[in-house]
């Protein structure tokens, strides 16, 4: 008798499992679609933005022996290679803030963010790293070259009114030479490291980036937006019986 009656519990599990294979498949299939759009993408040539002619970096390594506290040897022999308008990187400054406090230094970067007026001047975020300097803003290219670095700059008025354009996606904002004093902790800018620049010069100009045309993109696009349409004209249709 126990035999013949079926068991209410099978019946349960056997919707429950399909509805997680079917669940692991469309999983799966997004994951591997995406995956696909991505590998079949076309590539932006990358080669127009890279900087030229730049001044030399006058630190060939990162002063890593920096610590609190580092003797005026040290200090002074830092100063002393930035001499002859030698530029310095963010990375150098994050490495020893000490090491540059004070100095008056040469620093080229990427405009980006927003121009901040305050009053006697502005607020700007300035980025040396490769995808200012070299690639151009990430998702033309998936030329993966770290983290974003920059310093934050403080242009009086009669410069930061120069700046055309800053970087966003779609555009490489200004490429600028900038000469000021750099401070360790300024308390304008809340004691954060701050370039207070007294001098700019746009070195290359913002340009538009345009990424190329993904047809594969727009045949996936169409096909979901259709299977959407589709999805809820026949929902409607289903409500209404």
């Amino acid at each position: 008798m126990s035999s013949a009656v079926s068991n209410p519990r099978r019946h349960r599990r056997r919707p429950t499992r399909r509805l997680l294979v079917a669940a692991v498949v469309a999983v799966a299939t997004l994951l591997g679609g995406a995956e696909l759009l991505l590998r079949t993408k076309p590539l932006l040539d990358t080669t127009p933005f890279l900087v030229e002619n730049l001044p030399p970096i006058g630190i060939e390594e990162d002063p890593g022996i920096c610590r609190r506290g580092a003797d005026e040897h040290f200090l002074q022999a830092m100063g002393e290679t930035l001499v002859g308008g030698r530029r310095i990187t963010s990375g150098h400054v994050y490495a020893c803030p000490s090491a540059f406090d004070g100095l008056r230094v040469v620093f080229v970067g990427e405009a980006i963010g927003e121009v901040l007026p305050r009053e006697g001047g502005a607020w700007l975020q300035v980025n040396d790293d490769d995808y200012a300097l070299e690639v151009g803003p990430l998702g033309g290219h998936r030329e993966l070259r770290g983290f974003n670095t920059g310093l934050s700059v403080w242009l009086p008025d009669g410069l930061h009114e120069q700046i055309e354009g800053v970087g966003r996606p779609g555009r490489r904002g200004d490429i600028l030479q900038l000469e000021g004093v750099l401070h360790r902790a300024d308390p304008q800018d809340g004691g954060g490291i701050t370039l207070r620049a007294d001098h700019l010069e746009i070195v290359s100009p913002t340009v538009e980036v345009v990424e190329p045309f993904h047809a594969v993109q727009a045949v996936v696009a169409s096909m979901l937006a259709l299977i959407a349409v589709a999805s809820v004209i026949w929902s409607r249709r289903v409500r209404r019986r």
